[in-house]
This record gives C-alpha cells, structure tokens and sequence, in this order.
C-alpha cells in the first residue's frame, strides 16, 4: 500500500472527503492549492516530490492550457507536464480532459486517465446526478413532479437513470431517441418516446425538460415553441445544449447544472473517485 502516494492538485469539497478516504486506507496523499484541506503543501515542487500521480480538478481545465484553480495562482499545464516527467510522475487524473491536453502529455510520457471515460464512474456518477436533476426542478418549480410531464434528452448514462427515477416518483416521462435500439429500451422500461426530429412537435407540452446531450439541441427554433412555465435543466458537459443567450432573452428558465454530484453528493462522489483512482494506481504501478 505504502508504494501509493498521490498529489491532490485543487479541487472542490469532494477533494477533501477524497483526501480523507484515501489517507484512511493508508495510503499517501498530499494537497495543494485546495482550500478544504488544512495540510496543503506551500508549493508545486513540494506536491510533486515523491509522488506517483497527480489529480487535477473537475473540469481540470477551461481554456486547455491552464489548470482550474478558481482565483488561485495560474498553473499552466505545460509547466506542471515538465515538473512531473522530471519527477518521474507519469499518471495524472482529472475530469473532462481535452485532447489538447492529453496530447501534451503525451509527449512527457505522462497517462491521462479521464475520470469520465471510465465507465464505472460514468455510470455510477449518473446516479447522483439523477438526483440532483430532480432536486433542482423541485426546488424551482411550483408543482410536483408527481403527474407532470416530464421530457428528458438523451438515452445515454445519465438518461436511463434519470428517466427511471422521474418514472419512479411518478412522473409522465417521455424521452427522445435516435435509433430504434433506444426506442426499443425506452418502450420495454415503460416510458413514452420521442424521435429527436419530432420534438418541434409536442415540445410545448412539459412542465420539465432534462438534457443529457452535449450538443446545441435546444436552438431558438426549439425554445420559441417551449411553454413558459416549463423548467429547463441541462446536465450536458460544457457548454451545455441550449441556446442560453435565446432563454434569457425570451425570459425562460434554463438552468445549466454541471458537476451536480460534487455538489448534492461530495461523499458519494469522492467515494467512487477514489475506488477508481486506487485500481488504476495499483494496476499501473505493480
């Protein structure tokens, strides 16, 4: 175990449950620049020294050349890819990784391991954010979700779960699909479907609409036709699927949620974190 020693570089509050769970388990671990954590190291050069993997935040970066570190001292990752080849640090975690990231460390022999390519923590990170989906529409609207209409995006991960638990509340649930396998699980799970290029037509019709899909699928032309009332939620990866700039103008309620289960979940989500981080550690390193 001991041979485990990992640098936390950042992060929100479910960092420092996941410093807590990885220390109890007994294996190293050192932070820097996380303001949940007491015991940060002064420097890059003290986080690095001796470790084997470096976890970067979730998002790890925003603009694809720095690390994201809220109004902390600007760490570029060029920078940071050069200290850990010279330290002999070749794993690094973090979530929602660009390719341009990954390439640059590439060329320092360094592994980028993304936690959201894996699917354990994909599939498992879908169920807190379910339930936060389903939080926040309840604290933003004025009815139930019992009885009322609810449409969600995408049949993916995050879709089945969320479809599932909508269902389970009792929700009128309808989701959209692509092809005719999804059709098919949607129909066998007892939901109502929707293909994509159909939703001009019944759009005005939900109380709540739930995207999933990371891709401009609520446009104008979609949103001009949504009623009012309706609350939207989208739980796609940046920068979201909706034409945010139209919402507002047009005074609908669009709301963007990303990272819900570091905020509604931080133990659950530091623990799923922290199961992968360990079997990928212990499997790289052996």
């Amino acid at each position: 175990m001991s041979k485990i020693k990992l640098g936390i570089l950042g992060g929100d509050y479910r960092y420092k449950i996941l410093f807590d769970m990885i220390k109890k388990e007994g294996y190293e671990v050192k932070a820097y620049l996380n303001t949940y954590i007491d015991n940060n190291k002064n420097n890059l050069d003290q986080l690095l020294d001796s470790t084997n993997a470096v976890i970067a935040p979730i998002p790890c970066t925003k603009d694809n050349k720095t690390v994201f570190l809220n109004d902390e001292p600007t760490i570029k990752y060029d920078e940071l890819f050069e200290l850990m080849h010279k330290e002999n640090i070749h794993l690094f975690f973090g979530g929602v990784i660009p390719e341009e990231i990954k390439i640059k460390a590439s060329k320092y022999n360094i592994k980028c391991f993304d936690y959201f390519e894996q699917e354990p923590v994909a599939v498992l990170n879908a169920i807190p954010t379910a339930e936060g989906a389903i939080q926040t529409a309840m604290q933003e609207s004025e009815i139930c979700i019992f009885s009322s209409k609810a449409l969600v995006l995408g049949y993916g991960r995050c879709g089945k779960v969320l479809s599932n638990m909508l269902k389970g509340i009792g929700a009128d649930v309808t989701v959209s699909f692509r092809n005719e396998k999804d059709e098919a699980y949607i129909h066998a799970y007892g939901l109502k479907s929707i293909c994509l290029s159909n939703l001009k037509c019944v759009i005005d019709k939900y109380d709540f609409i739930f995207n999933t899909i990371p891709a401009m699928i609520l446009d104008r032309n979609l949103l001009k036709r949504v009623n009012k009332k309706t609350i939207i939620i989208d739980l796609a990866q940046a920068p979201g699927g909706i034409d945010y700039s139209f919402a507002r103008d047009t005074n609908l309620k669009a709301l963007y949620c990303p990272g819900l289960p570091g905020r509604v979940a931080p133990y659950t989500a530091a623990e799923i974190l922290k199961k992968t981080i360990i079997n990928i550690c212990l499997s790289q390193l052996a």
